[in-house]
């Protein structure tokens, strides 16, 4: 397994997340889910994974997947909106707002995270060195943001095991 396919597997967990509280009406997991999208996977996409992408892209003059990377990186910063009013909405006590701005954020990060997987990820592969010019290997990064965030809450909220993460190579 890569970078890529681990972010994927993110990807499903988040999905499992959402299908679950969409079927029990029970959206406790919001705050965790908004905690580890903000501060481990977005965080890998953006400082590690988009900035590669991107100077592909640029090398490779493909203006239209440039464009498609940038609206990418400008939905994190909406889903980081959103995720912060939902905060705002659950300290104010607005219950139909807050559950409107949760169903909102499930809607843009499963959305988001499927134009990810169909429009930019498809192009990892062609890389080859997964490594940042002048940079420790990408995977060494990637590991230092799970273990920054918490290497048990990392497990807990992907359903990721040891074993799995163990098996993720550059």
């Amino acid at each position: 397994m890569n970078v890529i396919e681990l972010l994927m597997t993110e990807h499903a967990s988040l999905r499992l997340h959402f299908q679950y509280a969409r079927k029990t009406a029970n959206w406790d997991s919001i705050y965790e889910v908004e905690d580890f999208v903000s501060n481990c996977h977005a965080k890998t996409e953006d400082e590690l994974v988009f900035p590669k992408l991107e100077k592909e892209f640029l090398r490779s003059s493909d203006k239209e997947t440039l464009k498609i990377l940038s609206r990418l990186e400008a939905d994190h910063k909406l889903i980081g909106t959103i995720g912060d009013q939902i905060k705002l909405k659950t300290t104010q006590g607005d219950t139909e707002s807050l559950r409107k701005r949760i169903l909102l954020y499930a809607n843009t990060v499963e959305s988001h995270n499927s134009s990810e997987e169909a429009l930019i990820f498809r192009y990892w592969p062609k890389l080859g060195s997964a490594t940042n010019e002048g940079q420790e290997p990408i995977l060494e990064q990637v590991r230092r943001i799970i273990q920054d965030y918490g290497m048990n809450r990392y497990f807990q909220i992907t359903g990721i095991s040891q074993e799995l993460y163990n098996s993720v190579e550059g």
